[in-house]
């Protein structure tokens, strides 16, 4: 199978990677990785672990140097540009990375200080009140649970009103209430016009995306819309996971890598549901 045509990039592209390399030492993370985001969608980068989710991730808010290859997020160079860029995007990475000793209402203040937001205090209230966190305002980050805890990076990573959110895995670990919890406010701030870009290793979330990439060791086996992947296989009521493990195998032939069943199953990025159930 060939790689899948690119998107053309223009004024309405929010994030374009095209031909992008990224080594650690001898292990090349990101193989020619080139993608398209359009502004105003919520895109999925899926994959299981070492697929290279985070490393696109933090390239695209310029943490990171590619090796090879461009990097354009709102038409700028994420390296080069970093403070405008920084200005533009909220990015939230998968550790929980706010200030345990700081209460909710302190944690949101200090991320709109540091971005420079004045008259921040409507703003927070509505976030406060968007994520439910408005009872527990007082309440320490160190004492909140693990989906209040992602409730609250996520009203930090928006306070200063950024055009595109980076979002690296932020239901991993989260219990099924609250990961329903979160993906109903990823759809209201999505209706407000923000472009998402998320990470999942989960089948069901990338359902929920308008667009998606399905990502192995640092290369796109296939993007496009959900439901269209799944009506393009030859046989009725395909999954993503039918989709993923058919691409894989398609790539391996080409590549001359066999690779038995159980193996690739073991690659392949999971159901969240299925997972809970297993824990």
């Amino acid at each position: 199978m060939t790689a899948p045509a690119p998107r053309s990039v223009g004024s309405e592209t929010a994030i374009a990677l095209t031909g992008v390399v990224k080594r650690y030492g001898s292990t090349e993370a990101l193989s020619g990785l080139t993608l398209q985001v359009a502004r105003g969608e919520m895109f999925g980068l899926i994959g299981p672990d070492g697929a290279g989710k985070t490393t696109a991730i933090r390239l695209m808010c310029g943490l990171l140097h590619a090796d090879a290859g461009d990097v354009r997020v709102l038409d700028q160079d994420p390296t080069r540009d970093h403070r405008r860029i920084a200005e533009r995007v909220g990015y939230l990475s998968q550790r929980f990375s706010l200030y345990g000793d700081l209460s909710i209402d302190e944690n949101v203040a200090f991320f709109a200080e540091i971005h420079g937001v004045a008259d921040y205090e409507a703003r927070r209230n509505r976030l406060l009140e968007m994520t439910q966190l408005t009872p527990f305002r007082d309440r320490l980050a160190d004492r909140l649970s693990g989906g209040m805890k992602q409730k609250l990076a996520l009203a930090c990573t928006l306070v200063h009103e950024p055009e595109l959110i980076l979002l690296d895995e932020p239901t991993t670990g989260v219990d099924p209430v609250s990961r329903r919890e979160f993906w109903k406010l990823l759809s209201e701030f999505l209706a407000d016009g923000i472009t998402i870009l998320m990470s999942t290793p989960y089948m069901d979330e990338a359902e929920r995306c308008t667009h998606i990439a399905l990502l192995h060791e640092g290369r796109v086996l296939d993007s496009g819309d959900p439901s269209r992947l799944r009506e393009q296989m030859p046989w009725r009521r395909a999954s993503l996971e039918d989709v993923f493990i058919a691409r894989l195998s398609a790539t391996e032939r080409r590549d001359g890598v066999p690779v038995d069943a159980k193996e690739r199953r073991q690659g392949v990025p999971v159901d969240s549901a299925k997972e809970a159930d297993r824990a």
